[in-house]
């Protein structure tokens, strides 16, 4: 069985970038001496809710992509697939922390969040349809 080696070079990218989410955190936490929950400070709030964005969308697209690159998805699909949804988490990331309400950072985000997903999710089902 080959290595997907795209998809794991992109699963760095977005390990690296879940530790940059989750220090900015932690982070947060000590400038306010809130161990738990956000205290009400709205900063720790939305440093919580990136990370939180985050942890609920990167597995399942990181998994989207390894079985793209497993069932033999077209390397160029997956690098733009995985490169939009690392850049897209991004912009949310900064989107998000940088202000409660809507932000062009956040409507990137949500874009190359949910295109490439379902980009990779149709191109697994075409894939795998012929083959049941």
């Amino acid at each position: 069985m080959a290595v997907p080696v795209i998809s794991a070079f992109y699963g760095g990218l977005l390990g690296v970038l879940a530790i940059v989410l989750a220090v900015l955190v932690i982070n947060q936490r000590r400038r306010t001496h809130v161990g738990i929950g956000d205290g009400g400070d709205q900063r720790l709030a939305l440093a919580g809710r990136a990370f939180g964005n985050f942890a609920e969308y990167a597995p399942l697209a990181l998994a989207l992509f390894v079985l793209l690159e497993l069932c033999g998805g077209p390397r160029l699909a997956i690098h733009l697939c995985a490169g939009g949804f690392v850049v897209g988490r991004i912009a949310h990331a900064i989107g998000i922390t940088g202000n409660a309400g809507p932000s062009a950072g956040r409507g990137i985000g949500v874009v190359l969040t949910f295109v490439p997903m379902l980009v990779a999710a149709i191109w697994l089902l075409l894939i795998t349809a012929r083959q049941l």
